[in-house]
């Protein structure tokens, strides 16, 4: 400590001080800054499912890094009570096996224990529980629920994105007796400023579940049609009908294949206009959509007693 108090002393008073803080802020928070992501999971009563959680690194401008192997991350369970602690696995991973209860939405928080290596803030995702026989309605969030964009490469930052008009309210009202599920094209790891931008926007609750993106999307005008293997994994009942809420043709057309109900988004006089396509086949399971406050009309809840 004296060689830094020789040096601090032959430096100016505001490279002193600057010097002073950067040396007391490991006593502050110790480690490496580092994030905990926690994925939501849609399953039914009595279900066994992995509730995951992983740890990456932070990088410079809230950009983060790999996953972090060897760490501990605890699981608490909705009540706050801790279920066990457990260590990344390589690719900075733990998970846990729960059997789901009764229909609902709890919330699992994970916490990173504390050491000198890495520091984070816990973080929350949420178990959705839905009654079998509850229809599910698959909602796009940007190419959907957010206004359309000409280069889907570039990455938005959702605080800046206001949401599409009417979305919300219509939307709450299909909640009543559906369960929303959002597809995001985000990456995983930046699943928070998703689940926060939901919120604010008064959407209805629902887990998040991740479209991966076709290598070639937004470079080839024939780019691959993007994957439905998540949406045909959660819908089991298929005797119940599923929804799907996009304005992406490609993934509608792809979805409609799979027996999907599609309503694709397409505001008048746009080039996707359901007016210019002429083939029947092309709107086989596909219904055109340019008015949000049409869609409760066709995912009405079904009056009780029938």
């Amino acid at each position: 400590m004296a060689i830094w108090k020789t040096h601090i002393q032959r430096l100016p008073p505001l490279f002193a001080v600057v010097l002073l803080l950067l040396a007391a802020a490991p006593s502050v928070r110790a480690g490496s800054p580092a994030v905990v992501v926690v994925l939501d999971k849609l399953c039914l009563p009595g279900e066994e499912i992995h509730m995951e959680a992983t740890l990456y690194r932070s990088g410079l401008l809230g950009l983060f890094k790999g996953g972090i192997q060897g760490e501990l991350l605890q699981f608490i369970d909705p009540h706050g009570n801790p279920i066990r602690d457990l260590l990344t696995d390589p690719s900075g991973s733990a998970r846990i096996l729960f059997t789901a209860g009764q229909p609902g939405r709890y919330p699992f928080t994970v916490c990173l224990v504390d050491n000198p290596r890495y520091a984070a803030d816990p973080a929350t995702g949420n178990l959705f529980v839905r009654k079998k026989k509850m229809p599910l309605v698959f909602v796009s969030v940007e190419a959907g629920l957010m206004p359309a964009v000409t280069t889907p490469l570039l990455s938005r930052d959702p605080e800046t994105i206001e949401a599409e008009p009417g979305s919300a309210q219509a939307l709450s009202k299909v909640a009543e007796c559906h369960m929303p599920v959002y597809l995001t094209q985000a990456a995983r790891r930046s699943s928070q400023p998703t689940r926060i931008w939901l919120e604010q926007k008064g959407y209805p609750p629902g887990p998040i579940y991740f479209l991966d993106r076709p290598l070639m999307e937004g470079i080839l005008s024939e780019a691959p049609p993007p994957q439905t293997d998540v949406l045909e994994k959660l819908w089991k009942e298929r005797s119940v009908q599923a929804y799907l809420l996009t304005s992406d043709p490609g993934l509608a057309r792809v979805a409609a294949d799979k027996g999907f109900r599609v309503l694709l988004l397409q505001p008048q006089g746009s080039p996707g206009d359901a007016s210019s396509l002429e083939k029947k086949e092309d709107t086989e399971n596909i219904t055109y959509i340019q008015e949000w406050s049409k869609i409760p009309e066709i995912c009405p809840c079904k009056k009780k007693g029938r």
